[in-house]
């Protein structure tokens, strides 16, 4: 899961205008981009409360005196969406390798393949365009799950979540351009969160590192 890649009802708009896909002929398609566009509204409040409990869980870790809990409960229902997490965002990272997101950013790359399914219809890539669409909110859904729990007491998952939602980001504005400045500045909002739980996971390392010096000094005089 640690591994990166470079990187509505009551809405009437037109889907020529707003979306990079003008593709008509596939009905199959449009009618699964209008669904898609008539929930989104949703999901926007959604992974805005997600950003917002993050943002909690990182001043609630700045100011926690607790360490990472090593000795965690296997029933511990965090664990089991952890799991999941890592499962979507396996396959998530696997079809953007397919698309070639080693050679270009994630957005820029998703825009390219639209473009060419504008140009060139093929089932192959569109039904791929699907699956990446549809994990992206899959994932998105885990990670407001897992903003609910105490997550700064996990800061190792947390700093992973933080980075998983960043590169969201970069792919979602691509799907809806509508919403595209709404996912830039949360882009913008998580990459100061990573920037600051860095900062933090540095300094966790210093403490923990002259408290282990500390203990080795007392149990040698002792």
């Amino acid at each position: 899961m640690t591994k990166s890649c470079n990187n509505f009802n009551g809405l009437n708009y037109s889907f020529s205008n707003s979306s990079p896909l003008d593709y008509e002929d596939d009905l199959e398609f449009l009618e699964w981009y209008s669904i898609e566009g008539s929930e989104h509204i949703s999901e926007l409040s959604r992974q805005l409360r997600s950003f917002l409990n993050y943002k909690k869980a990182i001043i609630r870790f700045r100011f926690s005196k607790s360490q990472e809990t090593h000795n965690i409960l296997k029933k511990d229902p965090i664990l089991k969406w952890e799991s999941k997490l890592s499962s979507l965002f396996s396959r998530y990272i696997s079809l953007l390798e397919m698309i070639g997101v080693e050679q270009e950013t994630v957005d820029k790359k998703i825009k390219i393949l639209f473009r060419k399914v504008k140009t060139q219809p093929n089932r192959f890539e569109i039904d791929l365009l699907k699956e990446i669409k549809y994990l992206s909110g899959e994932i998105w859904k885990v990670l407001h799950v897992l903003s609910e729990f105490e997550i700064h007491h996990h800061f190792r998952l947390l700093n992973v979540v933080i980075k998983i939602a960043d590169i969201l980001c970069s792919s979602q504005g691509t799907f809806f351009s509508l919403f595209s400045d709404f996912y830039r500045e949360l882009k913008e909002s998580y990459s100061k969160l990573k920037l600051e739980l860095s900062s933090l996971l540095e300094l966790n390392d210093e403490d923990q590192f002259e408290a282990k010096k500390k203990k080795e000094r007392v149990r040698i005089t002792g």
